[in-house]
């Protein structure tokens, strides 16, 4: 008997209810922060500056000067890494701490380094920045959980495929990266799978420290795009919170491919999606540009969807989750829910999900 799981709708008004806390986001890929040069972003509502300092190492700020809240983004960096701010000149340092004030008289008494632009956590794991979003940004905010697990070697670094904004939440975004069910009808392409080739699929799930994990498995035999890896195939899906999927899949004994999908939060109503990849194949160095392009296509089919999703939810209907496709969204839902009450009650987050089958058709 199917067993109906009912999600009303809900429009949240307070950011906390939609962003969780404590957890690292993925900012921007590392390519996209060269030295010498300030990237502005806004996650989570929260505005923030990029830089790296004279050695390379990246950092972030809160977005604003403490002295008029202009954005320090809007600035520029001096010869001695320090960003001046646009307005009057003031100077910060990589750790956010005041360094000079032009307009004050040489005389002045005072200790201007108590003056601090508050800074993030940053952390560049295999070729991506990521940034530790507290509860509290206070002065040395230490992270209370590790940067994530990209399933990589030190020095080996992923490719960027594509990076685009949804304009749907962080819960529709994950949502739809998730789901099962919308593959046999938004993906279809040649070079993946069409309507006409529905299977009934059969799944095992494990809980994983801040998630869950589809079981290493044989790839579906109706899935164009795994043909084309020639061996021994086996794939193991993982879903992380706040919103990271990572897929590894192993060719033969020796061979890997990792494609890995985050959503940042930028604010109530828009979510940015990142898709990297990784390949130890020789050849897919040499097919680079097809497959960055069959990538664009196939997030393409996503976003299309999305700006109607997006449309229909201005209307604020009552939405559902049903059966055995959408539990993957129920999880999603419970794992936010004990993440929230641990951090409110200051006790080490445990993982509520058992392992279980779940079977879908596709």
């Amino acid at each position: 008997m199917l067993n109906l799981h009912i999600l009303l709708s809900y429009r949240m008004a307070d950011n906390n209810d939609l962003v969780l806390k404590n957890l690292w986001y993925l900012a921007l890929p590392s390519s996209g922060l060269r030295k010498g040069k300030l990237v502005g972003r806004t996650i989570a509502n929260e505005r923030i500056v990029f830089g790296r300092d004279n050695a390379g190492k990246p950092y972030a700020l809160k977005d604003n000067c403490p002295h008029r809240g202009v954005p320090l983004s809007q600035g520029h960096l001096l010869d001695n890494g320090n960003i001046q701010c646009c307005y009057h000149g003031w100077e910060f340092d990589s750790s956010g701490t005041c360094k000079n004030i032009p307009a004050l008289a040489p005389d002045t008494k005072g200790d201007i380094s108590k003056i601090r632009a508050p800074k993030y956590p940053v952390a560049e794991v295999n070729g991506t920045i990521w940034v530790y979003m507290p509860d509290k940004l206070t002065p040395n905010v230490e992270p209370k959980e590790p940067p994530p697990d990209l399933h990589l070697e030190p020095g080996l670094e992923l490719l960027h495929v594509e990076s685009i904004v949804l304009p749907t939440n962080i819960d529709h975004s994950v949502i739809g990266l998730i789901d099962p069910a919308h593959v046999t009808f938004v993906h279809q392409s040649w070079f993946w799978r069409s309507a006409k080739s529905l299977k009934l699929k059969t799944k095992n799930f494990e809980p994983i420290p801040r998630g869950f994990k589809m079981v290493r498995h044989a790839p579906s035999a109706n899935s164009k795009g795994y043909k084309v890896l020639k061996g021994d195939v086996s794939t193991e899906i993982y879903f992380s919170i706040p919103g990271n999927r990572l897929e590894h899949i192993s060719i033969g004994k020796s061979n890997k491919v990792i494609s890995i999908t985050t959503l940042t939060p930028i604010d109530d109503n828009s979510t940015e999606l990142n898709h990297f990849f990784y390949s130890s194949l020789a050849i897919t160095r040499w097919l680079w540009w097809p497959l960055k392009s069959l990538g664009k296509t196939f997030i393409g089919q996503d976003v299309g969807v999305f700006y109607k999703l997006a449309k229909g939810l201005e209307t604020n209907p009552q939405l559902l989750l049903i059966g055995e496709p959408d539990a993957q969204a129920r999880w999603y839902y419970e794992l936010k829910k004990q993440w929230r009450a641990a951090q409110e009650s200051g006790t080490e987050f445990k993982n509520p999900l058992k392992a279980e089958t779940l079977h879908w058709v596709t």
